[in-house]
């Protein structure tokens, strides 16, 4: 006798798995704070090295402010005096000057009278600080001097010295002109010749 056997089980009366079960809920939590522990250290560190960066940034921003500083207090102690450099000018004025007069007295064809040289030695001699001669003419009996003077009260002290001279002591000077001069001083011109249009 044969037996026969019937399968009542069916797969629709298998029950289905939820889809959320304790345990998928337990991991999914702990993957979830695994990332957000990490993204919180990532974040500390980066917070980290921006602010040693900007530590950084801020200590060398100090010093060059500190040598920038020092630059500016280096260029300000270097820059020059103005009185010193009014003074240097005028020096390098009557050097100029000085120059000029060399060399018209030591040109042949600006030379027209014997004891030139004795002129010249004396006016050296009666030379005064506030005076700078530009140009001598001696011709004959005739002189013109023209220059400039610091003070205008200086061209007379000068000419007074005149009378220790022995070549131009009792020479009558007939023409004096003072003329104010805004970047150099007072132009003067002394000449015993009348009407000279030297200025």
């Amino acid at each position: 006798m044969s037996k026969y056997s019937i399968n009542l089980f069916q797969a629709e009366l298998i029950p289905e798995q939820p889809l959320l079960t304790l345990g998928r809920v337990v991991s999914l939590w702990v993957f979830v704070l695994v990332v957000m522990v990490l993204l919180a250290t990532y974040s500390a560190v980066e917070f980290d090295t921006s602010t040693k960066q900007l530590k950084q940034l801020q200590a060398s921003q100090k010093q060059n402010k500190q040598y920038l500083s020092d630059l500016e207090a280096q260029l300000q102690a270097k820059r020059s005096d103005p009185e010193l450099t009014n003074r240097l000018a005028l020096l390098k004025s009557v050097i100029g000057h000085k120059q000029a007069l060399h060399n018209q007295l030591t040109d042949n064809n600006r030379t027209y009278v014997q004891g030139f040289s004795v002129a010249m030695s004396e006016l050296s001699s009666l030379h005064h600080r506030d005076i700078s001669l530009q140009q001598v003419t001696i011709t004959n009996d005739d002189m013109t001097f023209s220059g400039l003077a610091r003070r205008p009260e200086a061209v007379p002290a000068w000419l007074s010295g005149f009378e220790q001279s022995e070549l131009l002591s009792g020479k009558s000077f007939v023409n004096f002109k003072l003329a104010e001069s805004e970047e150099q001083g007072t132009e003067f011109v002394v000449s015993s010749i009348a009407g000279n249009k030297t200025l």
